[in-house]
């Protein structure tokens, strides 16, 4: 009797472990650089540790190719786990100098997150991403 259960327990384990797996094989890759002909846009962390419910910043740098700074561009970004549903946080976006954005979020918990940042300009829509982690 102790051995079946053994056996179904070990198989439990095991689906769980291939299911986690493929969730995360199956996961978007994260471009946190965009590059075309016209148009770069970069996202990065500044703070190498992000903390729960401490304002994490990222920063956003657009150019129009070649170097020239996009000012006063639309942008919004929203950082959400993507391996569990615990909601999606706006962060709050300003541009600190000709073609950087500043855009400060709050994680609520531990784990990985992801950063999403959308510009909107001309006729593009344009994204980038980055994972971060919080302790």
């Amino acid at each position: 009797m102790k051995t079946r259960w053994g056996i179904a327990l070990l198989l439990i384990c095991t689906i769980a472990a291939i299911l986690m797996f493929r969730q995360v094989q199956d996961r978007t890759p994260t471009e946190d650089l965009y590059t075309d002909g016209q148009l770069r846009m970069e996202i990065q962390t500044v703070s190498s540790a992000a903390e729960p419910m401490q304002e994490t910043v990222f920063e956003l740098f657009v150019t129009e190719l070649p170097e020239k700074p996009i000012t006063d561009a639309d942008i919004e970004l929203h950082i959400a786990m993507p391996d569990m549903f615990c909601g999606v946080f706006p962060a709050e976006v300003v541009e600190s100098k000709p073609g950087v954005y500043s855009a400060t979020a709050t994680p609520v918990m531990q784990g990985l997150w992801e950063a999403e940042a959308v510009l909107r300009w001309e006729d593009r829509h344009v994204e980038v991403r980055t994972l971060f982690k919080v302790r």
